[in-house]
Order: structure tokens, then sequence, then C-alpha cells
């Protein structure tokens, strides 16, 4: 049930909490997910990785033919998702807050600090992710440069270095840092493109390159391999989300376990009414993990 106060409800801060949940989590879509509002039973998770290709039997046409031997081919491998972090970030609203809220002079600020607090969690999930991207865990990088020469003809060149790696065409993503997004919107080859196919370069969204989906990750660190970028496929890594439970729910003003509706991504939210502070505590937190799995599923791009 959503507990309203002075004409906010719980469900607005908690569909306000999963919208900016989704956005920011894009990048995460590439790679293998196993996502669920479930409360874990212990603190890992079993993940299958589907590969890019599965091996092919020539079946003998006789009576000793069998399609089972076909099916046991198809194979799926088991990847151990430990559940940590537990990241959680939140905000209050005072009972004179919650007034002006309802006055109107509250609302873009309210929606702001749940923005900010769900922009926390996002930040914690994709350093996590990206921090497996590194050349111990998927080896030599498949394009070194500069922000400044990088263009399509170089998208071009990285979508034969993941064919040649193994990887489906059709699942393949390109992750990049801020500097080299903007690279490919001011290539006149692609924005020459984009500018008749639709108005996606207005909202600075690239279309598809060279069977790349393009996700711009401003959060995506430079580390000490000068990491500006990767290309993957999701058998890279696994990814693994659940629900938060409490002791006791009776306590909350409200109780959430949200999953968003495009990427899956789970987070929980409550509201806690704390009466020596006369206010009401407002939580975001995230139960997650992830794990390197097929390392030759993503290379990775750098800086000179």
């Amino acid at each position: 049930m959503a507990n309203t106060w002075n004409g906010m409800t719980s469900d607005n801060i908690a569909l306000e909490g999963i919208s900016t949940l989704e956005t920011h989590l894009v990048a995460m879509s590439g790679f293998s997910l196993d996502l669920s509002t479930d409360i874990p039973q212990g603190t890992t998770v079993s993940t299958r990785i589907v590969p890019a290709a599965a091996a092919s039997t020539d079946l003998v046409d006789d009576e000793s033919g069998s399609y089972a031997a076909v099916t046991d081919d198809q194979t799926t491998t088991a990847v151990q998702v430990t559940l940590d972090p537990h990241p959680v970030s939140g905000f209050h609203l005072t009972d004179t807050q919650a007034q002006e809220i309802a006055a109107g002079v509250w609302s873009d600020t309210a929606r702001r600090l749940v923005r900010s607090s769900v922009r926390g969690i996002s930040d914690d999930i994709l350093g996590s992710l990206f921090g497996l991207v590194t050349n111990a865990n998927y080896g030599a990088a498949g394009h070194t440069g500069t922000a400044a020469n990088f263009d399509s003809d170089d998208v071009a060149d990285l979508r034969v270095v993941a064919i040649n790696a193994g990887m489906d065409p059709e699942d393949m993503v390109m992750v990049l840092n801020p500097d080299y997004y903007a690279a490919l919107l001011k290539d006149n080859a692609i924005s020459d493109y984009s500018a008749s196919q639709s108005d996606a370069l207005r909202s600075g969204e690239l279309p598809r390159l060279s069977g790349f989906r393009v996700i711009e990750a401003p959060t995506l660190p430079g580390n000490a391999e000068n990491l500006t970028g990767f290309i993957a496929t999701p058998d890279a890594a696994a990814i693994a989300m659940r629900g938060v439970d409490t002791q006791d729910r009776s306590q909350f003003l409200s109780y959430q376990i949200l999953q968003d509706d495009t990427v899956g991504a789970v987070m929980t939210y409550s509201a806690l009414w704390t009466q020596a502070k006369r206010r009401v505590e407002h939580v975001f937190e995230a139960l997650y993990g992830v794990q390197k799995a097929n390392g030759s599923a993503l290379k990775r791009i750098v800086s000179a």
C-alpha cells in the first residue's frame, strides 16, 4: 500500500528511483544477467553462461542416430557469483519539507534527492562491473589510440577483432567513455547517416555501428591501463541481483522490492518514520555481484 505525505506517495518515490536506476545501468545490459526480486538463499548465485556458438553434430541417418546426442552438445557454463557489495543510499524529509512539497516548493528538489541517491547505487554497480575489465581478465587490448582520432573506421576494425575472437555479431556492444563517444558523434560519416535516419544525434544517441550497440559510460574508470572503452558479448561476465529482506516489514511506512522493465535491475526501497527526529528516512539499497566469465568475449579499448 502506498503511504502519502502531503501529496507525495511512497510509490512516486519508488517509481522515480527505479526509473533512475534503469537509465544509468544501460551498460549492464550487455552482459549475462541473473536478476530477480527473490530473497537469496545464501550468499552466492549459480548463473549459467551461454556460449556464442554451440558445436553441431552430423546426425547419422539410420536407426543408430540419436537426437539426444545432439542436444547434449549444447552446454552452458556455471558461474558462481557472490552477492557482495550491498550499497545503500538515501535521504530524509522533515515534516516542514513534506509540507513544502505539498505547496509545490520542494517537488523538484525531492525528485533530485531520489535521483542523486539512486545514482550513487548505480555508480557502485557499474564501478564493480567495469573493475573487471583489465588485461589480467581479458588479455591484450583490441584497440589502442586516442579520442581525437577515434572514428567509424576504428569501429569497423573492432568488428573484425570481435568476430575473430568468436563474438556473436548479433550480441555485440561497445561501451565508451564520454571522450570517445563524443568523437563518434562528431564523425561526419556517422552524423550524416544519422541525420538521414532519425533525430538520435539531437539527444546524443548513436545508432548501431558496424553491428555494435554503442553505449556511453560516464563512470568508466581510466585505471592504470588507460581504459577508455571495450567491446563485448554477454558471455564476458555475469551479473546477479536479488532483493533485500528485513526482519519486520510492519515497522516501515513502505517496503518495496523493485525491478525495472527494461534492464531488469533490482533495488529495494524503504521508508521509515523516525519519531525522535520527526522525519521520514527514505532508503534505497541493492544486493548484487559481478564475476568474469569468458575471457575471450571482451576486448579493451585503451588510450595510447
